[in-house]
């Protein structure tokens, strides 16, 4: 079996929860896929990226379907190269309170969370941690929904900066500058408007890891349309989380509260 380095890396797309919505210690993923321009289009022929995010929060439902929500979310997590494949659970309490819970055969348990304030992890290979500095600003500005939704509260600037083509489909490349003042970049397809691939660099207690998310398989959960496979390639592995179910309703604070070891951090 491959070594594997357990890293914290963040998604953040909107799928039932938030994509985050959702943060959990990940391991070292897949090279990041190229990205191939196409025929050059004009600056001037390119459309505006707010108009690009709103088009997109509304073929997900409207941004107002996925305000003031909690919910839970089931799927597998696979790390293909390793031959591993295990369950996961997100619990995401409103506004930005998480929880996931990962087990894969071999490794163990993962988790991960952010109580609000804070961000934390416990995985066998590097024990119960804490977050701090900008590992702990990323957790905190990718936790709530605006960040999935790219709400100009937390995601003030957008620039689309060209068309490009990624795995085949034709996109357009926008550059998000985040309130932190970090950048990343989304990728929205020219003909459904979804969003196909982020690049970003994620940081973690192991240093900066420049990352690509792919989004596929949109699904409709009560009236709300997420990506059901999502993957995540970094240096030459990736993961795969795929979502089997949605549950929106009342979540209960036990549900996201951290751990004892990580309660024993926390008070001492």
């Amino acid at each position: 079996m491959i070594r594997l380095s357990l890293l914290r890396l963040r998604r953040s797309a909107p799928h039932a929860t938030t994509a985050g919505r959702t943060a959990a210690p990940l391991f070292a993923l897949a090279a990041a896929a190229a990205l191939v321009l196409p025929a050059p289009v004009e600056a001037q022929d390119l459309p505006d990226a707010n108009t690009l995010i709103a088009s997109y929060v509304e073929a997900l439902g409207g941004a107002d379907r996925f305000q003031g929500l909690s919910s839970v979310t089931r799927g597998t997590l696979a790390i293909p190269a390793a031959g591993i494949e295990g369950q996961f659970e997100l619990v995401q309490r409103y506004p930005d309170q998480m929880r996931m819970n990962v087990e894969l055969p071999g490794l163990g348990e993962i988790l991960s969370g952010f109580t609000g304030e804070v961000g934390w992890s416990v995985n066998p290979m590097m024990g119960a941690q804490l977050m701090e500095g900008p590992e702990l600003d990323q957790m905190r500005e990718q936790s709530g929904i605006p960040a999935s939704l790219r709400d100009p509260s937390v995601v003030p600037g957008r620039e689309t900066v060209e068309q490009v083509e990624f795995e085949g489909e034709a996109c357009w490349r926008v550059r998000l500058t985040w309130a932190s003042g970090r950048e990343s970049f989304d990728c929205y397809s020219v003909e459904t408007g979804l969003l196909v691939a982020s690049e970003a660099v994620q940081v973690t207690a192991m240093g900066d890891v420049p990352s690509v998310s792919i989004y596929r398989d949109y699904r409709d959960f009560e009236g709300r349309t997420t990506p059901t496979r999502m993957i995540q390639r970094v240096a030459g592995q990736e993961q795969v989380m795929v979502i089997e179910s949605v549950e929106y309703g009342e979540v209960d604070a036990s549900r996201v509260a951290p751990p004892a070891q990580i309660q024993a951090l926390i008070g001492g």
